[in-house]
């Protein structure tokens, strides 16, 4: 595989770490990396599709964390971390509110809490390790810190997946959303200097996939069913009140699987033919 052929390309990994220098990040270098790159990783289906492709390719799965980011519930993926989505009973999708919004905003993602006093992070670290990922988590919020600005370190960070890594993201650039503008006027750029500086692209495959449906949206941010079984005796436990969600009626548990089925297969396929053919492309910006 692609990853494999450039990883045993010691030229290349010298010219990285090389143009790197002392921003070459300590968790790379020993074996070749799949990561996951969120400011905080919890165990949705999402991050376990991640594992499975990890495992596919041989590459050994990092999560890379920032929790020194700050937190904005305006962010979907970092509100996420405080409105997690269940399965209720009867089938049924809801929400529970595990941390007051306001109360934590523009605190370090690190420093927030739960409506129980608990720490967010160590909440969220929990759940991995109850659902068997027990993996290991670089904090990388020094090395983000130390370089300032987003526009800073996009083209050191990617430089880490021309030859050393995998990273499993999504960098949205076909419509006006914020997200889109962002990735054309930061991350492309970046992409594009890579190139330019070593002749290859960064190696970048889709966390989940395009167009997708309420339902299937909803399944990469719910649980394995021991991890919403924990959740919702969690909100019972301590009183958190559980919001009917209106996306979709209520399914059987049947219902359930098959949809979780159809959601799974469409991005193990679309996974399985981005890194065996070439990994993802970004506009006009492809992979070689």
């Amino acid at each position: 595989m692609l990853l494999r052929e450039r990883w045993h390309d010691s030229g290349l990994k010298a010219r990285i770490k090389a143009e790197l220098g002392q921003r070459m990040i300590p968790a790379y270098g020993a074996s070749p990396r799949a990561v996951c790159n969120r400011q905080l990783t919890s165990a949705d289906n999402g991050f376990t599709f991640f594992t499975y492709c990890a495992r596919y390719i041989g590459a050994e799965p990092l999560i890379q964390e920032c929790p020194g980011d700050m937190f904005v519930a305006i962010n979907e993926e970092k509100k996420g971390l405080g409105r997690l989505r269940l399965i209720l009973e009867k089938g049924a999708r809801a929400t529970v509110d595990i941390m007051n919004f306001p109360a934590n905003e523009k605190r370090e993602i690190g420093q927030c809490e739960l409506l129980t006093g608990a720490n967010l992070v160590d909440f969220h670290h929990a759940l991995l390790k109850l659902d068997g990922h027990d993996l290991e988590i670089y904090d990388n919020s020094a090395w983000y810190r130390n370089l300032d600005r987003a526009s800073n370190f996009y083209y050191p960070m990617l430089l880490h997946f021309v030859a050393h890594a995998v990273l499993f993201e999504n960098y949205p650039d076909d419509d006006e959303s914020r997200e889109a503008c962002y990735t054309r006027k930061v991350v492309l750029p970046a992409i594009e200097r890579i190139k330019a500086t070593v002749g290859l692209t960064p190696l970048i495959v889709r966390a989940f996939p395009e167009n997708q449906t309420d339902e299937e949206h909803i399944y990469w941010w719910s649980h394995s069913p021991k991890v919403n079984r924990y959740l919702l005796d969690y909100a019972l436990e301590h009183g958190l009140k559980i919001k009917p969600c209106r996306i979709g009626g209520p399914m059987t548990a049947d219902e359930i699987c098959e949809k979780s089925a159809l959601a799974g297969r469409h991005l193990w396929t679309f996974r399985l033919s981005a890194i065996e053919t070439g990994f993802w492309r970004q506009s006009s910006t492809r992979q070689t």
